[in-house]
């Protein structure tokens, strides 16, 4: 079963493009049916408008799908993929979905390795169906374009668990795929954003091969088309606008030349827009607490410390909100009760991200210099550093490290990015 609020967008939806293509068919413009909409943050309007009646279906549900996974409604996303797959069982694009959703979880807490297993399956599955099609006719642009996706997911994938030549080789047969898909059928927008996803992270190669060393083996991207790319993603429609929303805020938050403005910017309509979507509202946190708004960066994480998500790697997010909270306590200068709230994190039964532990020990080192007890936060720091396999976390470290020159202080304390590539 769908939430209501799903319920009611999709009757919504139908509603409006049942209009739209009423106009169409009478020869008249279709805008003004949405004219009372525009301007409205909330209103996410659809890219299935002018779609054939025979494929309005599946456009829509493929809408629906990918819209909750933006509200973070995995399991309700799960269900709209199993409607899409029993259209056509031969169809490669559903199992393209489903690993989404799945790696939609791994972004929550990348060591539930649990989903490796669903994405593995649903790429393999999505690129033989996709091979099937492309025996019949090679220039299907769907079945290339899913291919093409298929090997991008698989490529993060082994590039996350440190299978860096097989992330390479699948990557670079990705771009080259998701590349003839998009000459085969330009008006196609699916292939757009992991696409433009590629060309970025493969134009800063050279900074951020330290945290993703697979990418030396797919050299060919461009960071300025990458990011102009997902600009026009953005300012496009449907959900995947909000898809390359996200990925920017990311962007801009912790890679050079940061722009904290547009991220909270993105972050607040993104939060406004899918208020149930635990990665977004901590995302939104990391960024207030990064432009000093202290007082509402303790509000938006007290907000998700209350929420009662219904997916584990969501319900992971809770508890560290709390670690962020205790941070912007600390930033605020009350150290006493920033203690108070670290005490209140069960390190042993807490449910954390997997790397959660390196943000508990990262801040209490914090309080500690804070306090000048310069010798146990490097004892703290220390830990952090040292911390390996899923327990390790790349930006805490870096912090630590910091910390480990400079004491901390609530007063002078900005973090560097995290790819330091300078300005475009």
């Amino acid at each position: 079963m769908f939430s209501r609020s799903t319920a009611i967008r999709l009757q919504s939806m139908r509603r409006r493009i049942q209009c739209t293509l009423l106009l169409m068919l009478c020869g008249l413009t279709p805008y003004s049916v949405y004219a009372d909409e525009v301007d409205d943050p909330l209103v996410i309007e659809s890219s299935c408008e002018g779609v054939s009646p025979g494929k309005l279906e599946r456009c829509m549900l493929v809408e629906s799908g990918i819209r909750a996974n933006l509200e973070g409604h995995y399991g309700e996303a799960d269900i709209i993929w199993e409607k899409l797959r029993r259209l056509d069982p031969k169809d490669p694009v559903p199992d393209i979905w489903a690993a989404e959703t799945a790696w939609w979880r791994l972004v929550l807490d990348d060591g539930m390795s649990s989903q490796d297993v669903l994405i593995q399956k649903a790429t393999d599955r999505a690129i033989r169906l996709a091979n099937a099609k492309l025996k019949i006719d090679d220039e299907d642009a769907v079945a290339v374009g899913a291919k093409g996706m298929a090997l991008m997911m698989q490529a993060r994938l082994n590039g996350l668990r440190g299978r860096y030549l097989a992330a390479g080789r699948a990557g670079e047969k990705g771009r080259v795929l998701l590349e003839q898909a998009v000459v085969l059928n330009p008006d196609r927008r699916e292939t757009l954003f992991p696409l433009a996803v590629y060309y970025y992270y493969a134009g800063v190669a050279p900074s951020f091969v330290k945290w993703v060393s697979w990418l030396w083996f797919v050299p060919k991207g461009d960071r300025k088309k990458g990011l102009a790319l997902l600009s026009e993603l953005q300012a496009g429609q449907g959900p995947r606008a909000d898809e390359a929303r996200f990925m920017l805020m990311v962007v801009n938050t912790y890679h050079a030349p940061m722009n904290f403005s547009s991220a909270l910017a993105s972050g607040r309509l993104l939060h406004e827009r899918y208020p149930e979507n635990i990665l977004f509202q901590s995302e939104l946190v990391e960024v207030m607490l990064k432009e000093g708004l202290y007082e509402e960066a303790i509000e938006t994480a007290l907000a998700l410390e209350a929420q009662a998500p219904s997916d584990s790697a969501a319900r992971s997010r809770l508890m560290l909100a709390r670690i962020l909270r205790a941070q912007g306590t600390l930033l605020m200068g009350n150290s006493d009760q920033a203690e108070a709230i670290l005490n209140s994190v069960d390190e042993e039964q807490a449910l954390l991200p997997a790397w959660g532990g390196a943000w508990l020990h990262l801040v209490r080192a914090q309080l500690l210099d804070a306090r000048g007890e310069r010798q146990q936060a490097l004892v703290e720091y220390a830990f952090v550093i040292d911390l390996k396999g899923p327990s390790y976390n790349e930006r805490a470290a870096l912090i630590a490290k910091a910390g480990m020159v400079s004491p901390f202080d609530p007063a002078e304390y900005r973090e560097s990015p995290m790819i330091d590539i300078g300005p475009l």
